[in-house]
């Protein structure tokens, strides 16, 4: 398994989005979004999904070319949110991935 190079697209920020749940607010935290920022997205979107994917999108939007899958595993992984599982389905290669792009 190898972590992807570059930047997570917005459809997979929508993807991870849809799995996170009720620990977007650490993520945030973890990926250095300012808490007045998180507030805002907090009191202007009703649904968690809404929230956590508008906050990665902040975050996408602010880091430029920082927010790599590096950094976005960086955060999953830390310790107020440990989404070790997200953060190798979202940010590594996996082997038959791999084998499949191989095969062309």
């Amino acid at each position: 398994m190898h972590r992807r190079n570059g930047i997570p697209s917005e459809a997979e920020l929508l993807n991870l989005s849809s799995e996170l749940g009720a620990k977007w607010k650490n993520l945030a935290r973890a990926l250095g979004i300012p808490e007045a920022n998180i507030e805002v997205v907090d009191e202007e979107n009703r649904k968690v999904v809404e929230k956590c994917y508008n906050v990665l999108l902040l975050w996408k939007q602010g880091s430029g070319a920082r927010a790599t899958y590096e950094a976005l595993e960086a955060g999953l992984c830390h310790g107020v949110v440990l989404r070790r599982d997200l953060a190798e389905k979202y940010c590594y290669i996996h082997a038959l991935a791999q084998e499949n792009d191989l095969r062309g």
